[in-house]
This record gives structure tokens, sequence and C-alpha cells, in this order.
């Protein structure tokens, strides 16, 4: 007999992963609406019938089972009308299988009893292994007392205490089991679908984020939404998914991509704010911001990247630094002349003789202004002086820069040049040409009293730098052949240097 009940309860236990699949789209509980509730009824009402397909023919017509077991469950998990109906499908299953007797109609109205009892004790708590056993004891001691009744109108009451002993271990042992998988059926299927839900909201979100998002699972783009589709210049999902995600790298960039994209899996660099540029399908290029974040994809492990279009931010960045660096030009330059002013020529003066003293390369320096250049303006004019000194400057800018050196406005009407890598002799034929130059140009200067015309008169040094030495003894020793130009009578090329004092 223990083995007719175990028998009956594999069918249960397996009925169970049956009935769970059934409801996985349609969980049962006591808020379900009622169309739920009748399939549940039905679902386990069948099973009860199925059952006593299968049960232990204690007499010829007593048989004994473990059918209340899907009405209890029933019961404790969708309410009264669940378990009605089971009942209900039980009665009518007992005495169409069986047919009309007083055994069929004690037995099916205590089940029936039994289902509306429990279904109104169940409450709305919910199926538990606790709950479960307090409703099983209830609907066993109910039926205990029905095979009793029974087996005693048969006369053979002798057989109770075995069937009874069966009963009660199996339906106790095997409905916590079938109420432990039942349970587990429900919970996993809540998981699921709380995972999908939580995946489609995920990918509502996605498709309706403002920047462009896709996910890539291997190498190949496995989603990809509305911005993503028009970043790229796609006219549906289908020109995009499934493609290698190097597909839509500049050429350029692939090599960076590729340590970035290792560097990202080893987790050896930051994923997010990753700079990069696109090719989008028709050829075009796009600057993009990258951000990349490990997903699950339809259970599968994948990358999500959020895209985000700086092609505009680029070129306002590129304006601004083209900007700035005009600013930092004309921040350099002289606004009368154009030629480089005095705070450029003290950078450019101390560099130079940095890489002298470094390469022990002679450096030469020279100091020039115009003669009489006061008397000059108080005749012809501020406007007229000015023009003078535009023309000095060009004269000695197209000179100087032919060959490679570096000139700039001193202050006032004096002008300095710093010649790198030159020998003495070579830096004076250079400042001669130079002040032979503007004296050819015979510019009037009616108030000179060394000549008719604009001269210049210049002071020339020439050394080679030290690291215990500092550039401003250039332009002391330029000062002094300056001074002793203008001396001499002007118009002329002065050299001074340490320990030497030369004249043209």
């Amino acid at each position: 007999m223990f083995k007719d009940f175990i028998a009956n309860a594999s069918i249960l236990v397996a009925s169970f992963f049956i009935i769970g699949q059934w409801f996985k789209e349609r969980p049962l509980h006591v808020d379900s609406p009622w169309p739920t509730k009748v399939f549940a009824g039905i679902c386990f009402g069948l099973l009860g019938v199925l059952l006593m397909i299968f049960s232990i023919h204690v007499e010829s017509d007593v048989i004994a089972d473990l059918r209340h077991i899907p009405m209890v469950i029933a019961a404790l998990q969708g309410g009264p009308i669940p378990a009605i109906i089971a009942g209900v499908f039980i009665l009518c299953g007992r005495i169409g299988l069986f047919g009309a007797s007083f055994a069929a109609f004690t037995s099916g109205g205590m089940m029936l009893l039994i289902s509306v009892v429990c279904g109104f004790l169940a409450g709305r708590k919910g199926l538990t292994l606790l709950r479960f056993f307090g409703l099983n004891v209830f609907a066993m001691t109910g039926i205990s007392i029905i095979i009793l009744i029974n087996l005693n109108q048969a006369g053979n009451l002798s057989k109770a205490p075995l069937v009874l002993t069966n009963q009660w271990l199996v339906s106790t042992g095997v409905g916590l089991l079938s109420v432990y998988i039942f349970l587990n059926i429900i919970r996993s299927h809540a998981s699921i679908r709380k995972l999908q839900e939580s995946e489609e909201r995920y990918r509502h979100l996605i498709a309706s984020s403002p920047d462009a998002t896709l996910a890539i699972s291997g190498r190949n783009i496995v989603f990809i939404n509305d911005k993503g589709l028009k970043l790229l210049h796609a006219a549906s999902p289908k020109d995009i998914l499934n493609r290698p995600i190097v597909d839509f790298i500049h050429p350029s960039l692939l090599e960076k991509a590729c340590r970035d994209w290792q560097s990202i899996k080893a987790g050896t660099l930051k994923s997010d704010l990753i700079e990069q540029r696109f090719l989008r399908l028709d050829g075009t290029t796009v600057e993009v911001e990258l951000s990349v974040s490990p997903i699950v994809y339809q259970e599968e492990g994948a990358y999500l990247i959020t895209i985000r279009d700086i092609t505009a931010r680029k070129n306002t960045e590129k304006k601004l630094q083209d900007a700035l660096g005009k600013l930092q030009k004309l921040s350099d330059l002289d606004g009368l002349t154009g030629i480089p002013n005095r705070r450029k020529l003290d950078e450019y003066l101390l560099q130079a003789w940095n890489e002298g003293a470094a390469g022990e390369s002679t450096l030469a320096f020279f100091l020039f202004d115009v003669d009489y250049f006061k008397y000059y303006n108080d005749h012809y004019g501020h406007l007229g002086g000015d023009e003078v000194l535009r023309v000095i400057a060009a004269v000695a800018s197209g000179l100087l820069h032919e060959h490679g050196h570096f000139v700039a406005r001193y202050g006032g009407e004096e002008f300095a040049a710093v010649l790198k890598n030159v020998s003495l002799q070579e830096a004076f034929h250079l400042a001669e040409e130079f002040r032979s130059r503007i004296e050819r140009l015979a510019l009037p200067h009616a108030q000179s009293k060394i000549a008719e015309h604009v001269t210049v008169s210049v002071g020339l040094t020439a050394i080679v730098p030290d690291t215990a030495g500092t550039p401003e003894q250039l332009v002391e020793y330029a000062d002094k052949a300056l001074y002793r130009a203008k001396a001499e009578g002007r118009n002329r090329v002065a050299v001074s240097f340490p320990d030497y004092d030369r004249e043209s």
C-alpha cells in the first residue's frame, strides 16, 4: 500500500511542474483576476481527478489518495474561488469515476467542505510550508473520519490503521515536498518576470535616452536605439545590428580603440568620457565621447556604450583655441610695427641664451634706433614718426627673417635683434647691410644733424653664453656699443663685448 501511495505522490509532484509552467505568465495569488482563479481551480481540480484515477482501492467502494493536496494549495495560493472550484471538480470526478454511492457522496461532500473551509481559513497571507502543514492536518482529519465511516459501512474497519498511517505519512511528507517545489517554481518565475520587466524598463529608458546607446556582445553590436541610428545615419537597426563595432571606428583611431577596449576589459582604464571618432554609413565622420559599462543582455554578458556627439563642442574648442592662439600671438606683437614686442624679446633671448650655453655656440645681439628721432617727431608729427618706425621694422624683419634671425621692438624708437649660431663678423655684416638699406631708402629728415635723410645707429655684441651668466649681459654690451655709435657720429655700427672694443 505504501508503494501505491508513493506512485500517487509521484504523479502529484510531476503535475506541479506542469502547473507551474501554466502559471508562468499568469501567477496565482489572492488578488489575481477571477479568470486566473477560475483557470487555477480547474487545473487543481483536474489534478485531483487524475490522482483519483490512480488511487488505492481499499475496498470496492473505498479509495485513498492525495487529491486533497491540490485543493489545499489552491486555497492557500488563490483563496476560496479556486479552492471551491477544485472541490466541485473532485466531487464530480468521484461520482463520475466510481459511481453514485454512499462512499462517493460522503467522500466527495467532505472534499467540498474541506475546500470551502480551507478557502476561507487561508486568508491573504499566501502559501508557506507552515500554513500548508496546518491546513493539511485539518484536511487529513476530515478525510480520516470519512475513511473510518466508509470502512465501517463496508464492514472492514480493521484496514483503517494501515490505510490512515500510510496516508498521513505520505500526505504530510509528499505534501510538504510538493509545496516546496511549487513555491520554488513560483519564485523562479517571479524572479525571471521581474528581470524581464526590469530589462524591458531599461530598454525603454535606453530607447528614450537623449544620447545614442548601443550594446556589444563579443565584438558585434546587438542593440542600438533610435538616437544611435540617427548618429550613424542608418535607416533601420538591420543596417547596424550584428556588425562589428570596429566597422564604425575611424581607421586613424582604430589602434587606440583596440588598446582602450582591452584596458577597459582589464579594468585598468576609466570607462567614461573616452573620446573617439566614428565613421557613419555615408562615409562622414563624427567626433564622439563614449561611456562604457558591463551589463547582462539577453542573459549574456555584454557592454553598454553611451555615445554623445561632441562635434559641435570640438569645433567650438578649436575655434576657441584658434582665438586664444591669435590672442597669444597678438599679445606677443607690438601694436604699431607688427613685429614681436619687448615681452616676446625677453622670452626668446632667454631661450637663445640657454641653447647657446648648452651648445657652446656664439649668440649675437644688437640694438638700433633712429638718429635724431625726437627732432623727426617734432617736425613731421607723431603720425610721421609712427610711419618711420613701421618702415624701419619692416626692413629689419625682412632682412633678418630671411636669414632665420629674430627682431623685436625694444621700446620707443629702439629695436633689437637676436642672431643665433653666427660669428661676430657675420653679425657685423648683417647689421651693416641693415644700416645701409635704411640709408638707401632716403626717407626725408630735415631736422637731422648728420644727413638729409633718416639714418640708424647700431650697437652690436656677440659672446658664447655661459650658464653662470644671464642674457642681460648681451643687452648691456649692445647698449654700450649703441652709445659708442652715437658718440662717434651716428649712422654707423659699433661693437662692444668683454675685453674688446671695436667700431666700424
